[in-house]
């Protein structure tokens, strides 16, 4: 009586806290549509013996020490049209406190030189003055304590060098552009590398990569960026002249690979964006800032002080999907500069806003996330299926009396609803999110790592689940003490509850990000609630509440699933016919190379990654798993939850696989519907949250949340049972029915706690793509549990001696597989499994048994 009043007491905290994390957004716009917010924080002091702040152009810029350095440039002085150009030697140095310091003096007056922010300091390439163009290379450093700059020379540019552009890939410095003399018509071809990892070698210097197939230019614009596949750099316009000495704006652009040393053609841009710069946003934009088009080129001398300036227009650039949109406009346009970042903010230092006239002015751009409104009818949706949720725990807590009905449910499951709980149960967040993710940003070439199910199910079926319900067991490890001793029981149960509280962590974080990216929330926030109404229900309702919770959020996600692929193929002009003709001519039906490469995702990869990692370990060795396998009421209904598991993993993959090459192409066909997104995990939430309709994105987002929330209860309950059967109760020789279910109840919500608190540390990390980082940490963790499983069920001749000698040697493999080889951490389950099974096996026939 007093767990049922506590139990509905929590459920209208928990409720309560649903609705309050969601009313900030009900019926909330934006008022402005621009992710892009503009900030002048300061304005350049004077230049040269100039009496006021005119600004100038063409300045070296980056940050150094936490500081901004400015350094150079030139200018025009009042009244601008009847004076000559002016080059700079000062350097400037703003901190954060808004306040500017002298630097000192360039060696010399110089301006149009290329620069980006290093680790070792701000990087300056070649310039101009007057009469010369330069080659030289140096680094400008802020000494806090000296409060000045320094200056250190680099090896020299393979030639003189101006108006080109640089950006930087890990510690290399790419060149590119640009023209040898003053004049355009030595506009060049060149594309160089300088190493920084090598200063100090004799080998340090500026190496020749193949050039662009486009002509030759200068005045372009240079970055880095992720195209899905591998980081790549980027060039876009400039200008130059042509045979016949007239100018050509140039709109054509061109990508890098490093692996293959090979450019691509870009689609053209769609206005010429010479002199202006490009920053990286999110995992695959590009936004270029400032440029000018030409069209008023010729008639700047005509017009001179009545130039309209030159156009404010944001341009973005998806390097996934090979597309350009309007990204917004700037206040003021400023070409002829360069962008640095500083912290999570960028700075356009000065510049030229019209031909002649510079401005002072230092712009701050924050390029802030974007999020829709959720709204009342999605929020109820969401918060029905929650309180259903809630009411089926409740259900489950008033007939869960023992701990055999906490652990088991009486072993009354039927062997349907046991099927669907694993499935629930392997599916989780990670699938519902990231596959679609990996498939929009690559190809469907990972679906063959869930066929691998079909391959493994046999053997858990006929060998497996027989030897599990012999002895009568509660947990997995259990069979381990029986076939070998307890210490590897100890170990597999300590090796399972280690990967599941990472991995529960991973699967509250990806629904959070994906409720945070549609309503715009605090990550942390939502965090908090998936964590704690999972909590609830699993802590009162048992083994019960887990797998009834399971079976509607299997009905849930897949239903959100399907409605979500339905709605992006309607929105297709020609549907399902273009989803095919398109995603064939993008490569996203392409299968794996069948290549004996062990480093990349080639089909072998896939196929033993897919056996091993993503079937063998979870099917044999984790809990969560096998708790389903024993709540059935005989070893047939037993298998038959299994096959039903099996058969319903293929399809779903399919589904998933499908709705990332869905939108991939609705997004190729639709790029001004694509804001930057800062992981392309998010590219469901983000066509969820501005494309579907009230109710029905609810119903979606639901579907996110039941995927995640079937694989966390899971993760919860069977650490419980792991802990309280394999540690505790093992060595507890008195222990009564009614302080076990008291204690198994403690656990569960402990558990809560500490899963949700690894969910908000994981939010602040990098980890990659969700679904390759939660494989690889399969494999690493649990791939000995799963060699040590098959080792017992497969030889008769193998004792504990050998057991521990072949964990001990998989163990040391993978560390040594995962840190000075580069195989794929798909093989990392392959690696673990097999030297397990191997040197026990081998130890078996060569070791004394009663060593």
């Amino acid at each position: 009586m007093i767990s049922r009043i506590r139990y509905k007491l929590l459920v209208l905290i928990f409720m309560g806290s649903v609705v309050t994390i969601g009313e900030p957004s009900w019926g909330e716009e934006s008022s402005d549509p621009s992710y892009l917010k503009w900030k002048a924080v300061a304005e350049l002091p004077p230049s040269g013996n100039q009496s006021e702040s005119l600004g100038v152009a063409g300045p070296f810029i980056g940050v150094s020490n936490d500081t901004l350095i400015v350094a150079g440039g030139a200018n025009f002085p009042k009244p601008y049209w009847g004076e000559a150009k002016i080059w700079h030697d000062d350097i400037w140095v703003l901190d954060k406190t808004g306040v500017w310091h002298s630097g000192g003096k360039l060696p010399r007056p110089i301006g149009y030189g290329s620069s980006v922010t290093t680790d070792l300091g701000v990087l300056c390439m070649g310039g101009n003055d007057a009469s010369s163009t330069y080659d030289e290379v140096f680094l400008l450093t802020w000494n806090s304590a000296t409060k000045s700059v320094q200056r250190e020379n680099l090896p020299n540019l393979p030639s003189t060098l101006v108006y080109g552009a640089a950006t930087t890939l890990g510690q290399k410095v790419y060149l590119a552009g640009g023209s040898e003399t003053n004049e355009l018509s030595k506009a060049m071809k060149n594309f160089w590398v300088l190493d920084l990892d090598k200063k100090g070698n004799d080998s340090f210097g500026w190496q020749e990569l193949p050039s662009w197939p486009g002509p030759s230019r200068a005045f372009n614009i240079l970055a880095a960026q992720n195209n899905g596949r591998e980081n790549q750099i980027y060039i876009f316009s400039g200008r130059r002249e042509g045979e016949n000495g007239e100018l050509e704006f140039l709109k054509d652009a061109y990508a890098y690979s490093s692996s293959s040393t090979s450019w691509k053609r870009l689609a053209d841009s769609p206005a010429c964006m010479m002199a202006g710069e490009a920053i990286p946003v999110g995992e695959n934009h590009i936004l270029i800032i400032g440029g000018a088009d030409g069209s008023l080129f010729h008639s700047a001398d005509e017009l001179k002080d009545e130039h309209p300036g030159f156009p404010k227009q944001v341009w973005g650039y998806n390097a996934l999907i090979d597309s350009w949109q309007k990204a917004g406009t700037m206040p003021q346009n400023h070409v002829t500069t360069q962008i640095a970042k500083w912290d999570d903010d960028f700075i356009v230092a000065s510049g030229e806003i019209r031909p002649r006239v510079r401005s002072p002015k230092i712009w701050k751009l924050t390029a802030t996330p974007i999020s829709a409104s959720f709204g009342a009818l999605n929020w109820t949706t969401l918060i029905a299926y929650l309180g259903g949720l809630l009411a089926i725990g409740f259900v489950c807590a008033r007939n869960t009396q023992t701990a055999e009905d906490f652990y088991l449910g009486g072993r009354l499951i039927p062997w349907w609803a046991a099927g669907i709980s694993i499935f629930g149960t392997t599916l989780s967040a990670i699938t519902y999110l990231a596959l679609p993710a990996r498939v929009y940003a690559t190809s469907w070439s990972a679906i063959i790592l869930n066929f691998g199910i079909l391959i493994v199910a046999p053997l858990i079926a006929l060998i497996y689940i027989p030897r599990l319900r012999r002895i009568n067991a509660v947990t997995a490890y259990q069979f381990l003490e029986h076939r070998f001793d307890l210490g590897l029981r100890l170990f597999g149960s300590a090796s399972f509850i280690i990967f599941q509280l990472l991995r529960m962590g991973i699967v509250v974080f990806l629904p959070a990000l994906a409720l945070s990216a549609v309503t715009g929330f605090n990550l942390t926030l939502c965090i908090l609630m998936m964590g704690m109404i999972s909590t609830v229900y699993t802590a009162f309702g048992g083994i019960k509440a887990v797998i009834w919770t399971d079976v509607v959020q299997v009905v849930v996600l897949m239903g959100g699933a399907l409605l979500a692929l339905g709605i992006v193929v309607s929105n297709l002009d020609g549907g399902l016919s273009t989803l095919v003709s398109m995603g064939k001519e993008a490569g996203k039906f392409e299968l794996p190379p069948i290549e004996w490469s062990w480093a990349t995702d080639s089909f072998m990869v896939l196929m033993l990654g897919g056996i091993f990692s993503n079937a063998l370990v979870p099917y044999t060795s984790d809990q969560a798993v096998v708790q389903r396998y024993l709540t059935t009421n005989s070893e047939r209904e037993a298998k038959k939850a299994v096959w039903t598991n099996a058969l319903l993993a293929i399809p779903a993959t399919l589904i998933f696989s499908l709705m990332g090459i869905a939108l991939f192409v609705f997004y190729k066909s639709n790029p001004d519907l694509l804001g930057p997104l800062q992981k392309n995990d998010q590219v469901l939430p983000w066509f969820v949250a501005h494309q579907m309709p009230a109710g029905l994105a609810g119903l979606v987002i639901a579907g996110v949340f039941a995927a995640a929330m079937s694989s966390l209860d899971s993760s919860m309950h069977s650490i419980c049972t792991a802990v309280s059967n394999d540690f505790i109760g093992r060595f507890k020789s008195v222990w009564d029915d009614e302080n076990q279910l008291r204690l198994a109840r403690k656990i569960v919500s402990g558990l809560g706690i500490l899963g949700t608190t690894i969910a908000i540390i994981m939010s602040s990390m990098d980890i990659g793509h969700m679904f390759d980082f939660l494989i690889g940490l399969m494999g690493l963790i649990a791939s000995p549990l799963a060699g040590l499983f098959l080792l017992g069920l497969l030889t008769k001749k193998a004792n504990a001696t050998h057991a521990w000698i072949g964990v001990i040697f998989s163990l040391i493999a993978i560390v040594f597989v995962k840190y000075f080889t580069d195989l794929n951490g798909l093989l990392f389950g392959f690696v673990g499994i097999g030297i397990c099974f191997g040197t026990g096996s081998l130890a078996s026939l060569f070791v004394s048994r009663e060593v």
